[in-house]
């Protein structure tokens, strides 16, 4: 998955913008996650109607088996 399409889950998923630097980071966390992150891990990044910042936990298993 390249960083537009993980822009897109994001948004589309989660209602949150993320800057380049922290689409990088969720790719290297589902790259390392497998099936290990059951949990999740945390994404900040700014609302989508409001620009406010936001954090949000992200499931790994369905940010990568959202369809477009």
């Amino acid at each position: 998955m390249d960083g537009e399409e993980i822009r897109k889950r994001m948004l589309d998923a989660y209602g949150i913008r993320v800057e380049p630097e922290m689409t990088a980071y969720v790719a290297r966390r589902l790259t390392q996650a497998g099936d290990a992150l059951g949990g999740g891990f945390p994404v900040m990044g700014g609302d989508a109607r409001t620009g406010m910042p936001v954090r949000a936990v992200v499931d790994p298993a369905q940010l990568a088996q959202r369809t477009s």
